[in-house]
């Protein structure tokens, strides 16, 4: 269906009721075309229904400090080198 700015705002019932049908209302305006259609209600959670396809994860409780953890990272890259002070 296609209808222009103005017979949209006069005839906002109608143009409704067809994009609750399934069909696309098109709206002409000055600067370019809008596009009017019913659209299934968005869910907050972007994976829910998704259940059976991805499996479920749970990470391991953290308990050492993250002080400890970088400091643990830096002596296994630099395996365990320390300057000596002369």
């Amino acid at each position: 269906m296609r209808i222009t700015v103005t017979d949209f705002q006069r005839n906002f019932r109608k143009a409704r009721e067809a994009a609750d049908r399934g069909d696309a209302v098109i709206v002409t305006g000055e600067s370019g075309e809008y596009l009017f259609e019913r659209r299934a209600v968005t869910s907050d959670h972007p994976f829910e229904g998704l259940r059976g396809v991805f499996g479920v994860v749970t990470l391991p409780r953290q308990t050492a400090p993250l002080r400890d953890k970088v400091r643990q990272r830096l002596a296994d890259k630099n395996r365990h080198r320390r300057r000596r002070t002369a």
